[in-house]
C-alpha cells in the first residue's frame, strides 16, 4: 500500500507539471489576449464544475466499494443527481462566464460536456480507490495532464493564434480517455474474480440512495471550497474590457497555485491513512502532528510570500513570454495564499478522518464570507482594483477556514457531567 500511495505522489508531481505545461502553452504561444482571458474563465470554471461537484462521488465510491457493498447500478443514481446539479450550476452562472455571447456559448457547452465526462471520471477514480488499485489510479491522473499538455504544446507549434476553445477541447478528451482507460483495466483486473461488482444487480438502484444522501452532505463542503479557490479569475473577468488584466491574473495565479495541483488532486488519498490513526487510537498523535503541520504552514507560506514576490518578474516573463506582468506585490499575496489554502485542504481532511464532516462544511462557507466581505469592503470601500482585492479576499479567506479548522481539530471533547 505503502507503494501505492508512492505512485500517486509521483503521478500528482508528473500532473502538476503537465498541467502547467499546458498553461504556459496557452500563455507563451501566439493566442490573443482576447483568447487568453476566454481560457482562463473555461480552466478555472472546469475546476469548480469538476473538482467541486464530482469529488464527492468518488469520495462515496471509494467507501462503497472499500467495504464491499458496491454494485454497478449503484453508482448510477448519484452520478446523475450530482450531473443534473453540475449542469443547472453551469446554466445559472452563464452570464458570467465571458464577456460576450460567442465565449459564453463555447464555455458553457464545453462545461456541461465536463459534467458529464466528470461524472464518469470521478466514479472511475472512486472505484479503483476502493478497490486498492493504486497504480492504475496513479496512471489515469498522470495520463489525463500528460495527453492535454502535450497536445496542447502541439498545437502551439503548428497553428497560428489557436483558439481558446481548441485547447478546451483538449482538456475534455485527455480526460475521457484516461478515465474510459482506467474503467477498462479496472475491468480486465477483476474479471472473473469480482464481477458482480462490476455489472452489479439491476436491482441496485435503491442501495444508491445511501450513496445519494452521503453525495449530497459532501457536496457544500466540496462546492465550497473550490468557490473559495477557484472563483477569484472569474470574478476578476467581470470588468468588461479588461482582457489583459484577466489574462495577466490567470496566469500568475496558475503560477501561484503550482503546490495545488498536488495537493488537492491528492486530498482523497489523505483520509484513509489519517482515519486509520484514529482507529487505531492515536488521536492524540494526529492532533499533536496537525499542530506541527499548523506551524509549518504559516512559515512556509510566509517565507512563499517572500520569494513569490522576489520572482514575479522572472516567472511572469519565463511562463507568458514576456507578455503579461503583474506587481510582486500581488504575486507573493497570491502564493502566500495558496501555501495556507494546501493547509486548509489538508486539514479538513484531517476533520473528515475525525468524523467531523459538519465542522468542514462549516469551514469552507466561514472562508467564503470572509472572502466575499473583503472582496467587497476592498473594492466599494477603498477602491481597490479587482485583482488585488479578489487576491485579498482569496488570502483572507483561506486563513480564516484554515484557522478554524486547526481549532477545531485539535480542541478536546468536554467531559460529560
Amino acid at each position: 500500500m505503502r507503494g501505492g500511495f508512492l505512485g500517486v505522489a509521483v503521478a500528482t508531481a508528473v500532473a502538476a507539471v503537465f498541467t502547467l505545461l499546458l498553461n504556459a502553452a496557452v500563455f507563451r504561444g501566439s493566442t490573443t489576449e482576447a483568447q487568453q482571458a476566454a481560457f482562463t474563465v473555461f480552466w478555472y470554471g472546469a475546476l469548480i464544475v469538476s473538482f467541486g461537484v464530482f469529488l464527492p462521488l468518488e469520495q462515496v465510491v471509494s467507501r462503497a466499494a472499500s467495504e464491499g457493498r458496491l454494485r454497478g447500478a449503484t453508482v448510477v443514481r448519484p452520478a446523475l443527481v450530482l450531473l443534473v446539479v453540475a449542469v443547472g450550476g453551469v446554466l445559472l452562472a452563464s452570464p458570467l462566464l465571458g464577456n460576450d455571447a460567442g465565449t459564453r456559448t463555447w464555455v458553457v457547452v464545453a462545461l456541461v460536456t465536463l459534467s458529464g465526462i466528470s461524472a464518469l471520471q470521478y466514479a472511475a477514480r472512486g472505484l479503483a480507490l476502493g478497490r486498492g488499485r493504486m497504480g492504475p489510479y496513479a496512471a489515469a491522473l498522470a495520463a489525463d495532464a500528460v495527453l492535454r499538455g502535450l497536445a496542447a504544446t502541439l498545437v502551439t507549434v503548428l497553428v497560428f493564434q489557436p483558439p481558446a476553445w481548441l485547447f478546451a477541447v483538449f482538456v475534455l478528451a485527455s480526460a475521457l480517455l484516461a478515465h474510459v482507460g482506467l474503467l477498462l483495466v479496472l475491468r480486465r483486473q477483476s474479471a472473473g474474480v469480482t464481477a458482480a461488482s462490476i455489472a452489479g444487480p439491476v436491482a441496485g438502484g435503491a442501495a444508491g440512495t445511501p450513496m445519494t444522501r452521503a453525495a449530497l452532505t459532501l457536496l457544500g463542503a466540496s462546492v465550497a471550497g473550490q468557490l473559495l479557490l477557484n472563483a477569484g479569475p472569474i470574478a476578476v473577468g467581470l470588468e468588461p474590457g479588461k482582457e489583459a488584466v484577466i489574462a495577466a491574473y490567470g496566469a500568475a495565479f496558475t503560477l501561484a497555485r503550482a503546490p495545488l495541483f498536488v495537493v488537492v488532486p491528492a486530498q482523497a488519498v489523505l483520509v484513509p491513512p489519517l482515519t486509520r490513526m484514529v482507529a487505531e487510537g492515536r488521536l492524540h498523535e494526529l492532533r499533536v502532528r496537525m499542530a506541527q503541520f499548523s506551524a509549518a504552514v504559516v512559515l512556509v507560506a510566509a517565507v512563499g510570500a517572500g520569494v513569490g514576490g522576489l520572482l514575479a518578474r522572472p516567472a511572469m516573463d519565463l511562463f507568458t513570454k514576456g507578455q503579461l506582468q503583474v506587481p510582486p506585490g500581488l504575486m507573493a499575496l497570491m502564493v502566500g495564499g495558496c501555501l495556507v489554502h494546501a493547509g486548509l485542504v489538508v486539514g479538513t481532511q484531517a476533520l473528515v478522518a475525525t468524523g467531523k464532516e459538519r465542522a468542514v462544511l462549516t469551514c469552507w462557507i466561514a472562508g467564503l464570507v470572509v472572502a466575499a466581505a473583503w472582496i467587497a469592503v476592498a473594492q466599494l470601500g477603498f477602491g481597490v482594483t479587482a485583482s488585488w482585492g479578489v487576491a485579498g479576499g482569496f488570502t483572507a479567506g483561506s486563513a480564516a477556514a484554515w484557522l478554524l479548522s486547526v481549532l477545531v481539530l485539535v480542541q478536546r471533547p468536554h467531559p460529560r457531567p
